[in-house]
């Protein structure tokens, strides 16, 4: 709690300190200032996988399909969506569309980039939720028609995917290259620096009421809140401190609007390591972490204690997984039994060291820290390890990780579970990053893929969770709340529970048409 309190007080300094000498001079003309924690490793749609990234490509591309609010999926660039018999979809694009260099969308470009993501071969996240898949034609210019190797009802979620030309499709590398048909095109990316969006005028829904939206690139949490307070930003989403919410609130110029949020964060193992592959010892870890803590005091509270990835209000949510409250005695015991005894009682020697690797990102440090000294109490050495995003996802990839925590944003359709838990999903063909296999998950997870009854599903989705909470393949920590800090004079921004930043299409300055 001092260093809590000691951290709050410098903050208070150093915000009074900005509004004294006013490093800013105002905002910059026709610029929407937005400031995100690390720089995207791609904003190309089919290999976009981290959280910046996904909340930043509805600003640039359009799927065929789209979730609204309430997370049903509707048409978007589709016009139409038919499905004549179990295997086979066909959709009718709009007609008119146009991507920012100018060229028609046509259904040429949908085969292209579906072929493309489709192919193991090139390492698309979702080749592996794609190899249902046994064709994708155009019989016309607006038509498309998918075509798939077995009964699969969740493949209408993969529909969502963002659209790229024929010609960029067929390329690996995009570069900043970027072209989509969405509200806003890219105008510049440089890594650690900016992302700068410029409005897109031929945008089929009309152009959006901000000329440009400039992604700031800052890495430290001190910073993104001195340039809220003195003027160099006009948004800030879940990328505050959040003990600073307090004094945010305070500001005049300022408005926050805190919401429940979706993000489902998670410390994750390699379970294929020597020590970790034991059921035992991952249960021990969870039993060791104090999720009620964490939340309170490295949180300030802005979070809810998570069981599994959908949150109470998802129809698949299962209510009666297995749980891990906080119980050190019992971690201790198990790991006693894993055949890994304390060789000092509560001395300082511990019973086996991990790495835990984090991003850079200030509050992640902390939360690392925090859960390494309550690792520390049942006798586990833990060596906390922070790099830079682009690093730290790439090891993550690889399996290059004892420990890690990242966060899923966005999660709607429980077909992510194939996505998260299939032994078919390792990187590069999926998610699975801890190398999780069972047989029997496996099997279960097949067959939610074919069974149209939906309550059969749920029961599948119900069995899937308890499992995968049973076997501790992740340790769930919290459903994060969504804090967004808006500079007064804008309206129209949406918080959405994923996080996406698509409403700031609709954003415009208070008083405009």
């Amino acid at each position: 709690m001092g260093a809590r309190v000691a951290r709050i007080v410098s903050l208070a300094v150093a915000l009074l300190a900005a509004g004294a000498t006013g490093c800013r001079t105002g905002p910059e003309p026709a610029a929407f200032r937005v400031g995100i924690e690390s720089t995207p490793t791609t904003l190309d749609p089919r290999y976009a996988a981290g959280a910046h990234a996904v909340r930043i490509l509805p600003l640039l591309f359009h799927g065929l399909l789209k979730a609204d609010p309430s997370g049903r999926l509707v048409p978007d660039l589709a016009v139409t969506w038919q499905q004549p018999d179990e295997r086979t979809h066909v959709l009718r694009l709009r007609q008119g569309v146009r991507f920012h260099d100018g060229s028609e969308l046509t259904a040429r470009d949908v085969v292209a980039t579906y072929r493309y993501v489709a192919d193991p071969a090139h390492g698309c996240p979702a080749s592996g939720a794609l190899e249902p898949l046994r064709s994708v034609e155009a019989p016309d210019p607006y038509t498309v028609v998918f075509r798939l190797k077995r009964v699969y009802v969740s493949f209408p979620s993969l529909l969502t995917l963002g659209i790229l030309p024929q010609g960029l499709a067929n390329r690996k590398d995009l570069g900043d290259r970027v072209v989509g048909t969405g509200p806003y095109r890219l105008a510049a990316f440089r890594p650690g620096e900016e992302i700068v969006l410029e409005a897109f005028p031929e945008h089929f829904e009309g152009p959006p009421s901000l000329e440009r939206i400039r992604f700031r690139i800052i890495p430290n949490a001190t910073t993104r809140l001195l340039e809220i307070r003195s003027g160099g930003l006009d948004l800030l989403q879940n990328a505050v401190p959040p003990y600073s919410v307090r004094f945010l609130r305070r500001d005049p110029n300022l408005q926050v609007i805190v919401s429940p949020g979706t993000s489902y964060q998670y410390i994750g193992f390699n379970c294929e390591d020597p020590i970790l592959k034991d059921v035992r010892v991952r249960r021990a870890i969870a039993y060791a972490v104090d999720r009620q803590a964490l939340i309170r005091f490295a949180l300030d509270g802005l979070a809810r204690p998570a069981t599994t990835l959908f949150p109470p209000e998802h129809w698949a949510h299962n209510p009666d997984v297995p749980t891990y409250p906080y119980d050190p005695d019992r971690a201790r015991r198990l790991l006693d039994e894993a055949g890994y005894p304390d060789p000092d009682g509560p001395g300082p020697a511990v019973r086996f060291r991990l790495s835990y690797k984090t991003s850079t990102d200030k509050t992640a440090n902390e939360v690392a820290r925090v859960i390494a000294e309550q690792l520390g109490r049942v006798g586990i050495g833990v060596e906390v390890r922070s790099f830079e995003w682009g690093t730290f996802f790439s090891d993550v990839k690889r399996g290059d990780f004892q420990l890690m925590s990242l966060r899923w944003i966005g999660l709607r359709d429980p077909d992510v579970f194939h996505y998260l838990f299939h032994s078919a999903s390792v990187p590069p063909r999926g998610a699975n990053r801890g190398r999780y296999r069972n047989p029997q998950v496996d099997a279960w997870i097949d067959e939610s893929r074919r069974t149209p009854d939906p309550e059969r599903r749920r029961e599948l989705y119900f069995r899937i969770q308890q499992a995968v909470a049973r076997d501790c393949v992740y340790v769930s920590l919290w459903w994060l709340d969504n804090v967004v800090v808006l500079r007064r004079g804008y309206t129209g921004f949406e918080p959405l529970p994923g996080g996406e930043y698509t409403s700031l299409a609709r954003v415009r300055p208070e008083g405009a048409p």
